[in-house]
């Protein structure tokens, strides 16, 4: 097996590379943020986002092309993939960020206490509509924001429908099932593994690089899962000590 998940967040080129991926019709995966399609929406307005960062009209048109594609793989990261528990504490006294810490981060965060099954499917079924109503297509793939996720999270993703579920590929890991999930362990580009992860505008350097790895990817089927091992469960736990490193190290070194 062979696959990349491409995270849809920053559109740098206003869709050239999309449509060039897309002309190769092979199986790729596009991971896309809801609240990216709503450019109404008040993060555009209140300075969580650029008040341009919303995808481009070119960008949701190609969306819409590719969801009619047997080849393409749509994902759902969250729904505004970012913490708003975190924002008010950063950005509470006048508007000045008190910590460096990861905002970029919706299902589970280490600072505040966790979201109960019933409120990570609230956020999580309101992003999967919005992505339905826009693009016409439902989102097989449910991808965390930041990779950050509990076991609610994989309850949630169980109950509202998603078939897959992407996690971080701390160890060189296969796909595996867990309860009704099929688990991908998404990888960067450089790393052994089975499947892969870029941010779109990440691929403007060695953008032949991604092709070729496109060029061989393979559906995803039933036959590549294999049951759940230790290594899966420490490949979890690696994730949570990875993340909180970061944030320590990004809050030494811009306190």
């Amino acid at each position: 097996m062979r696959f990349l998940d491409i995270h849809l967040e920053y559109c740098d080129d206003n869709g050239r590379r999309l449509e060039k991926i897309a002309e190769l019709g092979k199986p790729f995966g596009i991971s896309v943020v809801p609240v990216l399609l709503l450019p109404e929406h008040e993060s555009f307005k209140n300075g969580i986002h650029p008040s341009d960062y919303y995808y481009p009209d070119r960008i949701v048109d190609i969306l819409r092309e590719l969801a009619k594609e047997d080849f393409v793989v749509f994902g759902q990261q969250g729904f505004a993939h970012y913490c708003t528990e975190c924002l008010k504490t950063e950005f509470k006294d006048g508007g000045k960020r008190e910590f460096k810490r990861d905002l970029w981060h919706e299902n589970s965060c280490f600072y505040k206490k966790e979201k109960s099954v019933e409120e990570q499917i609230e956020f999580m079924k309101k992003g999967k509509e919005v992505i339905e109503d826009k693009l016409k297509v439902s989102p097989l793939i449910y991808c965390p924001p930041n990779h950050m996720f509990d076991n609610n999270t994989k309850t949630a993703a169980e109950e509202l429908g998603y078939e897959f579920f992407a996690v971080k590929g701390i160890l060189s890991l296969a796909p595996y099932r867990e309860r009704k999930l099929k688990i991908l362990p998404e990888r960067k580009v450089w790393q052994n593994g089975d499947v892969f992860y870029t941010h779109y505008d990440q691929m403007n350097e060695e953008f032949c690089k991604y092709l070729r790895i496109i060029e061989s990817s393979t559906l995803i089927l039933d036959d590549f899962f294999s049951d759940k091992t230790s290594k899966a469960w420490l490949n979890e736990k690696l994730i949570s000590v990875y993340k909180t490193l970061r944030d320590v190290k990004n809050r030494a070194i811009y306190g």
